[in-house]
């Protein structure tokens, strides 16, 4: 993993973490419905934001060539 692609997984663990920080607050709001408010807040963040840091990860990525 090339400095980029290291760079890119940081950034994204930071997003993570802000959308797990903000699903709870979310969820906190509202007592009676804290699990289903977390589980639709937290996931509708999170499964984009992995899904472009897969792609981003991979653009990233330095072309190896093999000799041999």
């Amino acid at each position: 993993m090339n400095m980029n692609q290291k760079i890119a997984v940081a950034i994204v663990d930071l997003l993570i973490l802000m959308e797990l920080c903000i699903s709870m607050y979310a969820a906190a709001r509202n007592p009676d419905m804290m699990t289903p408010v977390f589980v639709k807040s937290f996931f509708a963040m999170a499964l984009p934001t992995l899904v472009m840091a897969k792609v981003t990860v991979r653009k990233l990525r330095t072309v190896e060539i093999r000799v041999g």
